[in-house]
This record gives structure tokens, sequence and C-alpha cells, in this order.
């Protein structure tokens, strides 16, 4: 398509459609299904950790779920042996060996390797970095000592914070 094409509606989303097969739908479907089945056995959360919890993706053996709160996610890993076993008896055709959580919000995602997320995650911290010395020059910080020693108005700012902390070091060996 180029960039002045107009296409219709139908035609989008044939195309959006076009590589997703009928079978991937079905064993998603029957995944979720068992998801569900499962997490209600589990002793004191069941029906509750269904509702805070969603199947986002499955990739070479491993289910992510997503949950709304971290607490959740604990809740999961704790019965990790469990929810594999009962995805195992309820899931056909489909292996299931491992599980991963996230918490709703955040872009984990199961990638194809760790290195591709390492990569990824690298890229992000810089540009986090760079946006961080962006905001603190234009509030009129400006660091610039590539000397390595630390200027004598930072060195100010921890003036008596190494005094205290051996206080407290020889307060600590005096107790024992």
């Amino acid at each position: 398509m180029n960039n002045g094409e107009v296409i219709n509606a139908d035609e989008m989303i044939n195309k959006v459609f076009a590589n997703i097969k009928c079978s991937d739908i079905e064993n998603g479907n029957e995944v979720v299904n068992a998801w569900n089945e499962t997490i209600e056995k589990i002793y004191n959360y069941g029906p509750k950790l269904a509702g805070h919890t969603h199947v986002v993706d499955i990739k070479n053996g491993t289910l992510l779920v997503e949950t709304d709160h971290p607490g959740w996610s604990q809740i999961l890993q704790n019965n990790k042996a469990f929810i594999l076993k009962g995805l195992k008896m309820n899931v056909e055709g489909i292996e299931i060996k491992n599980l991963v959580t996230r918490v709703k919000g955040t872009e984990k995602g199961l990638c194809d390797d760790y290195e591709t997320y390492l990569k990824k995650r690298r890229e992000q911290m810089l540009e986090e970095t760079e946006n961080d010395e962006k905001e603190l020059e234009k509030r009129g910080f400006k660091y610039k000592n590539e000397g390595g020693e630390v200027p004598d108005e930072v060195k100010h700012l921890f003036d008596g914070i190494f005094e205290e902390a051996k206080k407290r070091e020889n307060d600590v060996d005096q107790n024992k």
C-alpha cells in the first residue's frame, strides 16, 4: 500500500487476519479454557485468582500470564507445579513446560532469546538516561567532568556522610 492509497475496511481486515490460522485460535481458546479450569481449583484463591489473571501468549512451551498485582503473580509462582500439571492434563497437543508472569502495564514478553531482550532493555535504559540528562540540563544542572574527579561542589554535598557512617560502624563494633 502506498502512502496516499486508500483501501476499504474489508480489505484492511482481510490483510490483518490473512496470516491467522483457525487452528491457532482454537488452540488459544483451549489453553484459556484450561487455564480458567485449573486456576479455579487452587485452594483458597481459585475464583479470585481467575478474575485477576489472564493468558497473554504461549511460545516455545512457555505460557505468559498477566496479573493486575504482584501478589497474584506470587500466588501463581507458588502454585506453578499444580498449574503446569493441570494444564498438561487439560490441553492436548500443546506442551506447556514453564509459566512466566508479568504485572499489567509492563512490557515483558516472550522473547525469542534473552540476548534480544537484553539489547532492547539496554536501548530503553540508554534513551531514558539521555532524556534525564537533557531534563537536568534544562533545569540548570550542568555536569561536564571528564577528568574522573568529583567536583568540589559535589564533594561538599557529601560532607559529613562518611563521618556519620564511620561513627555508626564504630558504635556497632563497640556493641559486639
